[in-house]
């Protein structure tokens, strides 16, 4: 039968208040140890996060400045809004304007003749649009070579006026069909989407009932501008494609579009109404200034917060969480020494961020003199823009950076074209003598360009006034051509020294045109004989001492510049002036920033460190607690032994006292008789 137990009951002691004092004597040490390492772990995780916080939120102050094309320093504004509005990209130069609008652009407006009905069919057929000048003067109409004439097809089924509409504006040709109902019956009025004289509109069709230009069936839609009214010329004209007119300072241009963006460089300038408006050109220094402020203050913001995690008070002897830790002062230093980097070799005058009045003081800070920012930027923005971004620039006109690649050395280059790039093209022998009629023996002809073999080209059949006339549409057909549009190829046709030139769009050794094949008079009068053309060239050069390879107009860099890349859109070979390539501040510090905060950067094997640290505490913890309840069995075991052995003596001292009470001649008098 099992017994029951009580510690203490035989001797009186409080073993169990025993043992708990001694487990706990035992465990205390440790545990307060454990205590204060498992909270300097905690603070330094949270330390180290906030220290990572403070990197992501500085970082944000970087985004503006480390691209150069995000430095919008150009700004423009017009006295007259109501006449046109301005804009201005980084490309625009400081000025003043005097612009006087006299003509806004416009789109040609056509109308057909009176229907009694817009559901009754009219006929089958197909509607041709195509895109050109009309000369009133000449009776010419030039198509224009960068559209593509267009096809709408018109069936009998399906051949009513409101069916032709809709067959229209879902062909989505450029042009916007509507119908109008008035009093009498309906008409069809077709708008040119885009404004300007080179997009005048020449609708012809072929009429299901074999007569395309009479006042009968679908032949109503036509509008040749060079035929007779009512003979191919069956809508009415109500606005002429016209161009905008404006002068500049006195200068009289012409534009296709209310949007004039190549007459100024770096400015757009959108007409509204006809009149007088003066344009500024400025720089908007307040932007970039506030732009770079903000960058300041987060930085010293950012050094604050370093300062605070990292501090020690020898009066107090209290140190900051992240005091002496290697990892916050590697990346602080490294913040520091590219603040202070030297942009010696890529400017001339504004070498540091100090020179345009960004200090770093003994506390480091930065303390910035506004006054001396502004009149940096004013004296040369391309120097500032080198000291913040990613920025590139060419001294030559005809060259432009492109991009530079991870591991381009900052620095300024020699250009040097060795081999210009060329463009394939096709010449032809010598023409007959305009007007020159094509027709069914000299109408057809097969290219290969760029390596692609057209279709059958076939040019639109009637008399061609001029080399340039017949150019315009040789080039509008084979640039219309499905496979070579497939291939993004394009060519330019141009009629010289009484012979047809056709030129790819392409530079480079890639770039070819071939006539594969041509009508058999095609020779004769065209001068269009089946043979190769000449091949294009890449582009050969160096930069300084270095190596670059040419892939059709672009260069790029090899070796210490590899990934540097310019584009040459012509000029001499020899010395072409320099590239110059920066790494700036901005962009430096967001790489390494980039860097740190990384999966596999400098901070995540410190945070990992806490946690294991903190794990590792855990641990301890844990073995500390199975130590103290071994100890605790293993005290509660010797008391115990100890309880019985006690209580054993105290009952033996019991026994004898009761023993030797009952001997003779004891008494408990204690007196003699």
């Amino acid at each position: 039968m099992a017994s029951i137990t009580s510690t203490g009951i035989g001797s009186g002691l409080d073993v169990q208040g025993i043992v708990e004092k001694l487990v706990a004597a035992e465990g205390s040490p440790v545990t307060a140890r454990l205590d204060r390492q498992e909270a300097k772990a905690q603070a330094g995780l949270s330390a180290m996060g906030t220290f990572k916080s403070a990197l992501a939120e500085f970082q944000s102050s970087l985004k503006s400045l480390r691209e150069a094309q995000n430095f919008q320093t150009m700004a423009a504004g017009s006295d007259n809004e109501e006449v046109l509005t301005v804009t201005a990209s980084d490309k625009a130069q400081p000025g003043e304007y005097e612009i006087e609008v006299n003509q806004l652009a416009e789109a040609q407006r056509l109308t057909s003749v009176l229907f009694d009905s817009d559901q009754d069919p009219i006929s089958g057929g197909t509607i041709q649009i195509q895109f050109g000048r009309y000369n009133e003067d000449t009776n010419k109409f030039t198509p224009n070579a960068d559209k593509i004439p267009q096809t709408i097809k018109i069936t009998e089924d399906r051949s009513s006026l409101r069916d032709i509409q809709r067959s229209i504006n879902e062909a989505e040709v450029g042009i916007r069909a509507s119908i109008i109902k008035d009093d009498i019956g309906y008409r069809l009025v077709l708008s040119s989407s885009v404004t300007g004289e080179k997009n005048s509109l020449r609708i012809t069709v072929e009429d299901n009932d074999a007569e395309n230009s009479d006042l009968a069936g679908l032949s109503l839609i036509s509008f040749n501008p060079e035929a007779d009214d009512g003979d191919g010329r069956n809508m009415v004209e109500m606005q002429a494609a016209i161009d905008a007119e404006i002068e500049i300072d006195g200068l009289t241009i012409h534009n296709a579009s209310n949007t004039i963006t190549e007459s100024l460089d770096g400015l757009t300038l959108k007409l509204n109404d006809t009149g007088d408006a003066d344009v500024n050109v400025y720089i908007n220094k307040t932007e970039v200034v506030d732009r770079i402020k903000y960058f300041v203050e987060q930085y010293n913001k950012f050094v604050g917060l370093v300062e605070s995690l990292t501090a020690y008070d020898p009066e107090t002897r209290q140190a900051g969480p992240l005091n002496g830790d290697s990892t916050v002062r590697g990346v602080s230093n490294q913040l520091r020494r590219i603040i202070g980097t030297p942009f010696s070799g890529i400017n001339k005058e504004f070498v540091t961020l100090a020179s345009i009045g960004l200090r770093t003081e003994f506390d480091g800070t930065i303390s910035l003199n506004e006054t001396k920012l502004t009149n940096s930027l004013e004296e040369d923005l391309q120097e500032v823009v080198n000291l913040f971004s990613n920025s590139g620039s060419v001294s030559d006109s005809r060259l432009r950076f492109i991009e530079a690649g991870d591991r381009t050395a900052m620095g300024s280059y020699d250009v040097n074209i060795t081999q210009k790039p060329t463009k394939g093209g096709y010449a032809g022998l010598a023409t007959n003598s305009f007007p020159l009629d094509i027709n069914v023996g000299n109408d057809e002809f097969t290219l290969k360009v760029d390596g692609v073999e057209t279709n059958t080209i076939k040019l639109t059949n009637k008399s061609y006034a001029t080399g340039r006339e017949l150019a315009n549409e040789m080039q509008s057909k084979i640039n219309a051509d499905g496979k070579l549009r497939t291939n993004d190829s394009r060519v330019r046709v141009t009629y010289f020294d009484n012979r047809l030139i056709i030129v790819s769009e392409r530079f480079g050794g890639g770039s070819r045109v071939e006539l594969v094949s041509a009508d058999f008079d095609s020779s004769r009068e065209l001068g269009l004989a089946a043979g190769p053309g000449q091949p294009g060239k890449d582009v050969q050069g160096t930069f300084g001492r270095f190596r670059a390879l040419g892939v059709g107009n672009v260069l790029t860099g090899q070796q210490d510049v590899d990934g540097l890349k310019i584009e040459v859109s012509g000029g001499i070979e020899g010395p072409r002036g320099k590239v110059t390539y920066s790494h700036g501040v901005a962009a430096q510090l967001d790489d390494l920033i980039k860097q740190v905060l990384a999966t596999q950067g400098t901070i995540q094997p410190r945070v990992e460190g806490f946690n294991n640290r903190i794990d590792d505490i855990s641990d301890q913890r844990e073995r500390l607690s199975r130590k103290l309840a071994k100890s605790e069995e293993r005290y509660l075991k010797q008391f115990t032994e100890l309880d019985a052995l006690i209580g054993k003596m105290n009952s033996t001292g019991t026994f004898l006292s009761n023993q030797l009470g009952s001997l003779p001649g004891a008494s408990s008098s204690g007196k003699k008789r």
